[in-house]
């Protein structure tokens, strides 16, 4: 249903937009003078070659994937554990507007396989060399890293799984340890958190570098990834909080290489998620001069990275029950009632998110621009998103085939000035809902209601006199 009532995201227009060089042809997301898109600019980042096709065909893809994904969890586990999956709201979202998430999904369970090596019909060596590269599919396809950090990764990951599988197997006092889950979970955690931290006060990565510039914003964004991603998607949207107190007093008592192993990957994964949300937080609030802490209201589905883990938390569950005495979600006794409970709460937010997808004002206003060949347009918005905002204009205007170039200004940068100096030859402005200015020698063309979980207001566009 998500597939035929819901637009694909923001996220999604912007990887349909970016050209064969991997550069936006309208500007970076980031621009360098803030609140000012720049076309010069472009910059760099890979995308998945399915966003290359039709919309329709990235959607159809992921709603394929999922079926599939929900029928294998459906043989290996379980109804309750597939239909647990079916009716995630988050990948229910994600799915409607075409993004990655179904597939990150499964390049994370097939990672955490290979590289804890659990696959036995593998040798261990190639296990974790395939690990590695199934691994390094997830930074790829988000556009974090390319093809050399994409090789590097590879072999770092492989490294890591090989040495951590000798130095549980050596007859040392260290291999008791390690071979304890919730020693090696508490450890990886903690070693990202460091190492993430070590990243961004020394402001090796740009995203990660806004905790040293903003410690204290950070440190609360923290606290709202936790709440965000651990107990609301996590914990309630993949209906683990009944079973994770069990598993947690289990996972204490028992020594078990596999299960250290894997708790190794999801310890590191919850922390590096969370540490990595918070701070795409801080620093999209700074770049947007957004107010604090309203943006996580904006930006709290990024929550949804955290679904890519469910289906690793059932194997754990699964695999721990064989030397365990505890419920899952597949015998889940004792709690089967709070689990059923948890689900018909659930129902409600999949259903909306089924009925009622992402909708774009932007693409009735491509509609009334009326543009011509080779001509250029502004886009006058709040800087939240804004860059975002101006490439959903990109697939309705056919802007590649017929050479439409747009530009953004922020409604609190000086656009009205531009739009006689450096943006004369622009003949068409659209406003959106939040500015409401007409400028000199300007009139209104054509107008719009934007419906309520846009924001609601008028959208315009206007033409020179």
């Amino acid at each position: 249903m998500v597939c035929f009532t819901s637009d694909v995201g923001l996220d999604t227009h912007v990887k349909m937009a970016v050209d064969d060089n991997g550069a936006l042809p309208w500007g970076d997301l980031r621009p360098d003078t803030a609140g000012i898109s720049d076309t010069e600019d472009g910059g760099s980042r890979t995308v998945l070659p399915l966003y290359g096709l039709p919309e329709i065909a990235i959607k159809g893809a992921a709603l394929l994937t999922m079926l599939g994904t929900v029928a294998c969890v459906h043989r290996m586990f379980g109804v309750r554990s597939a239909a647990v999956l079916s009716l995630s709201p988050a990948l229910i979202f994600s799915i409607g507007r075409g993004y990655e998430e179904v597939y990150l999904a499964l390049f994370c369970t097939f990672a955490m396989l290979l590289l804890s090596g659990s696959v036995p019909s593998m040798t261990r060596s190639m296990q974790a060399l395939l690990g590695g590269v199934v691994f390094m599919m997830m930074p790829y396809s988000k556009g974090f890293v390319e093809t050399p950090g994409f090789v590097s990764g590879t072999f770092l990951m492989a490294g890591g799984a090989l040495l951590f599988g000798v130095a549980q197997r050596s007859q040392t006092g260290w291999s008791k340890w390690l071979n304890r889950p919730s020693v090696t979970g508490i450890f990886a955690s903690g070693l990202v958190a460091v190492t993430m931290t070590a990243i961004g006060v020394f402001g090796l990565q740009s995203t990660l570098g806004i905790m040293a510039d903003q410690p204290l914003r950070y440190i609360s964004a923290l606290l709202f990834a936790v709440i965000d991603l651990v107990f609301i998607f996590a914990l309630f949207g993949m209906v683990l909080w009944p079973f994770i107190l069990p598993a947690v007093r289990a996972l204490r008592s028992i020594e078990h290489a596999g299960l250290a192993a894997m708790s190794v990957y999801v310890g590191a994964m919850v922390t590096a998620l969370v540490f990595y949300v918070a701070a795409l937080w801080t620093f999209e609030a700074s770049l947007w001069n957004a107010s604090w802490p309203w943006v996580v209201v904006t930006m709290g589905n990024n929550g949804r990275y955290i679904t890519m883990l469910f289906i690793p938390a059932i194997i754990m569950l699964k695999l721990l029950s064989h030397h365990a005495d505890v419920p899952t979600l597949d015998s889940p006794r004792s709690k089967a009632k709070v689990m059923g409970l948890t689900l018909m709460v659930l129902l409600p937010l999949s259903l909306l998110a089924s009925l009622h997808g992402q909708t774009m004002w932007t693409d009735e206003a491509a509609e009334a621009m009326d543009l011509e060949q080779n001509e250029h347009f502004l886009f006058v918005s709040d800087d939240t998103l804004g860059m975002h905002w101006l490439y959903t204009f990109y697939q309705p205007l056919d802007a590649e085939a017929n050479d439409i170039t747009g530009h953004w200004r922020s409604a609190d940068a000086p656009w009205e000035v531009h739009l006689n100096d450096s943006l004369s030859h622009v003949g068409t402005l659209v406003t959106s809902p939040d500015v409401t200015l007409t400028p000199n020698g300007w009139s209104v063309q054509s107008s719009g209601e934007v419906d309520l979980l846009n924001g609601g207001g008028e959208w315009r566009v206007l033409t020179r006199l």
